[in-house]
C-alpha cells in the first residue's frame, strides 16, 4: 500500500474528485509510492529572492525512487477548453477556472527550485518531475492542450487501473531516466515534507528561573532583617538558602555603625566574589569593610608585621590549623597593640574554620563585639566541623532552598541524603541530564558537545555556565581544550564573571558560588578525592539546569535514584 503524507481520511476530504482519486491510490498503489496530498508551496515569483512571494498548492505529489516525482492536478465535474480558456460546467452554465496545466507547471518550477536549494543541483536534476491532469468524473476523447501530451491525462476510465495510468504519465514527462538512491529519495522526501521542532532555548527558562529565584531570595533576606538587632548570631542553612547574601547584608549593616568590619570566609574564590559585590563599601575604596578569606588574611597580616609565614608543605592542613593561627595572632598584636582592629565581624563558611582559627580571630575582633557566623555543615571540608564559639549567640536555621529549581533540589537531596526543602514558589525546572561515556577518552568530547549546544542552540552566555569536577582544568579531561567554538575555557572565576569564557574548576573551589547551568564533569563516584560534601556542593551550584557527565556506567548507576527522584518531582502538575 502506498504511504500518504499526511495520512488521509477520505470522509473529510474537501473535494469529492480528489477523494475518488485518493481512494483508488489507496487500493491499488504498492509500497514503493509516497503520496503527498494538498501540498502547499511558497516561492518568489521570479529568480529575484526579494520579489513578492507566490503561493500554490499541488493536489497530489507522487514520489517513486525509480520514476521520480509526479504532480497531479485533479479537476472534478465536466470540464472543457475553448479559446485557451478552461471552464467547468455547473448546472449547464460555464464557469471559468484556472488553467490546470499552468498550475501544475508553476508548481513544478517552485518544487524544482526548492529541491535545488535544499538537496543541491545534482539531486534536483536526477529527481525528474512529471506533470499530469486527472478528470475522475469525465471521459477524454479530443485533442489534448498544446502544453500537455495526451498520455499525461487521466480520465474516469483510468481509475479502475490507476497504477499503469500513473506510470504512463510518469513516462510522458521523462520519468524513469534516473533511479534515486535511498539517500537521495530520503533527501527529496525531507525537502518536500520537512520535519522540524520549534523549541524553546534553555536561555528562556534559565532567565525566567533566575528572575523567580532572585525574587524569592530577596523575600527570604527581608524576613531575616528582623534578626538584625542581635549582636551575635549563628545562621545555619542549607545550600541555596541565601547565607552569603545575608552575610553581605549583615556586613553592610554593621558598617553603618562600626568603624571597621571584617568579612572573612574559607574559599578564596568566594572572597573575590564578595569583594566584587561590596564595591565602594570596601576599606580600600573609602568604605569600612575588609574582605579576605582566612588564608590570605593570615598571610597579609604576617607580611605587614614582618612575621615569617612559610607553609609546611609536608602536612599543610595541620600547619594551617595549628601554626597559622598563632602567627596571625602574633602579627595582630604587633600591628595593633592597643586592641583588635575590627569592631564587627562576619564569618561565612564557618563550618570550615578550625577552633584555632577562632582563637586567632579574637585578636582581630573581640567576641564581645557584634559577630555573625554562617555555616552549612553539609558543605564542611572537615569530618567533624566545630560549632562557632559565640557565647549567647542567637541561632537561626534556614532549611528552605531558594537558589535551585525544585528538580535540582530533589536530585541533590537523594544523591547525598542531605535534606533541604525547595521554596514552594520555586520553578520546577528541567530534570537533570545524565550522560554516560563509552570510555573515559570520550568524556572531553561529550562535555564539548554539551557546551556547544548550550552556547549555540540554547543561546546561553559563557558567564552562565560552569564546569565543575574533582580535578582542576589542568588535571582534568579538558586539560588540552583551550576553547570551544571560539569561546575560551578559563580557570579564573573573576574572568568568568566578566564574560571572558566558560569556567572550568573544582567543586571545592566553587563552593559558595553559583551558575545558571552547571556541568558536573567526570563524576566517578564518591571517595577521598570527591566526597559526598563535594557532590552536594557541585549539584547545588546549578540554579536552573544540571548536566552530569559520569565517568562510567558504575558511576551512573550511583545517581540513577537521584535522577528518578528529580523526574518524579512535579509529575502531578
Amino acid at each position: 500500500m502506498a504511504q500518504f503524507i499526511p495520512p488521509i481520511d477520505l470522509e473529510t476530504m474537501e473535494f469529492g474528485s480528489e477523494a475518488d482519486v485518493a481512494r483508488m491510490m489507496l487500493k491499488q498503489l504498492g509500497p514503493g509510492y509516497l503520496v503527498m496530498h494538498s501540498l502547499p508551496w511558497v516561492f518568489p515569483e521570479r529568480d529575484d529572492i526579494a520579489a513578492p512571494a507566490r503561493e500554490g498548492e499541488v493536489d497530489f505529489l507522487i514520489l517513486h525512487r525509480q520514476y521520480g516525482l509526479l504532480i497531479l492536478e485533479v479537476k472534478g465535474g465536466e470540464i472543457s477548453l475553448k479559446g485557451r480558456t478552461w471552464v467547468r460546467w455547473v448546472k449547464s452554465a460555464p464557469k471559468e477556472i484556472k488553467d490546470p496545466v499552468k498550475q501544475a507547471r508553476r508548481s513544478l518550477w517552485a518544487l524544482k527550485k526548492r529541491l535545488t536549494l535544499i538537496c543541491g543541483q545534482l539531486v534536483a536534476d536526477r529527481a525528474t518531475i512529471s506533470v499530469g491532469i486527472a478528470f475522475p468524473h469525465c471521459l477524454f476523447k479530443d485533442h489534448p492542450p498544446t502544453d500537455l501530451p495526451v498520455e499525461a491525462i487521466l480520465s474516469m476510465d483510468d481509475l479502475s487501473n490507476i497504477e499503469p495510468a500513473i506510470l504512463r504519465v510518469y513516462k510522458a514527462g521523462g520519468g524513469g531516466k534516473y533511479e534515486l538512491s535511498v539517500q537521495e529519495f530520503d533527501a527529496v522526501r525531507r525537502a518536500l515534507a520537512p520535519e522540524f521542532r520549534v523549541y524553546e532555548p534553555l536561555r528562556v527558562s534559565v532567565d525566567k528561573a533566575a528572575e523567580t529565584l532572585t525574587r524569592l531570595t530577596r523575600q527570604q533576606l527581608q524576613v531575616l532583617r528582623g534578626f538584625d538587632a542581635n549582636p551575635r548570631a549563628i545562621i545555619e542553612g542549607v545550600a541555596g538558602s541565601g547565607k552569603t547574601l545575608l552575610a553581605i547584608q549583615r556586613a553592610r549593616s554593621f558598617s553603618k555603625t562600626r568603624k571597621a568590619v571584617l568579612f572573612t570566609c574559607f574559599n578564596s574564590e568566594l572572597a573575590k566574589w564578595v569583594r566584587e559585590e561590596m564595591g565602594d563599601d570596601l576599606a580600600e575604596n573609602g568604605g569600612t569593610i575588609t574582605v579576605q578569606n582566612f588564608h590570605r588574611l593570615a598571610s597579609e597580616f604576617c607580611k605587614r608585621a614582618d612575621v615569617e609565614f612559610v607553609v609546611n608543605t609536608s602536612d599543610p592542613q595541620r600547619w594551617w590549623d595549628e601554626k597559622a593561627p598563632d602567627l596571625l595572632a602574633e602579627a595582630a598584636m604587633l600591628l595593633h597593640p592597643d586592641g583588635p582592629p575590627f569592631d564587627a565581624m562576619v564569618v561565612d563558611e564557618a563550618q570550615d574554620f578550625s577552633p584555632g582559627w577562632w582563637d586567632a580571630l579574637d585578636y582581630l575582633c573581640d567576641r564581645s563585639n557584634p559577630v555573625w557566623a554562617f555555616l552549612d555543615k553539609a558543605q564542611s571540608l572537615r569530618r567533624e566541623p566545630a560549632d562557632p564559639p559565640l557565647e549567647g549567640a542567637f541561632r537561626v536555621a534556614l532549611d528552605v532552598n531558594c537558589r535551585n529549581t525544585r528538580r535540582i533540589v530533589a536530585c541533590a537531596n537523594r544523591a547525598t541524603s542531605i535534606d533541604s526543602e525547595p521554596f514552594e514558589l520555586a520553578p520546577l525546572g528541567r530534570p537533570p541530564k545524565l550522560i554516560v561515556p563509552q570510555s573515559t577518552a570520550a568524556i572531553s568530547g561529550l562535555v564539548q558537545q554539551e557546551l556547544r549546544a548550550l552556547l549555540g542552540e540554547h543561546r546561553l552566555e559563557p558567564r552562565q555556565i560552569a564546569i565543575l569536577g574533582p580535578a582542576s582544568k589542568a588535571r582534568g579531561p579538558l586539560a588540552n581544550v583551550h576553547a570551544v567554538d571560539g569561546v575560551p575555557l578559563v580557570d579564573d572565576a573573576a574572568a568568568w564573571r566578566q564574560g571572558k569564557g566558560v569556567l572550568v574548576t573544582t567543586a571545592r573551589s566553587f563552593k559558595g558560588l553559583e551558575a545558571d547551568v552547571v556541568i558536573l564533569c567526570d563524576f566517578s563516584g564518591l571517595g577521598n578525592l570527591f566526597t559526598v560534601c563535594d557532590l552536594y556542593v557541585a549539584l547545588t551550584r546549578a540554579r536552573s539546569h544540571l548536566i552530569i557527565v559520569a565517568h562510567d556506567r558504575i558511576a551512573k548507576e550511583s545517581l540513577d535514584a537521584a535522577l528518578a527522584a528529580a523526574i518524579a518531582t512535579g509529575a502531578d502538575e
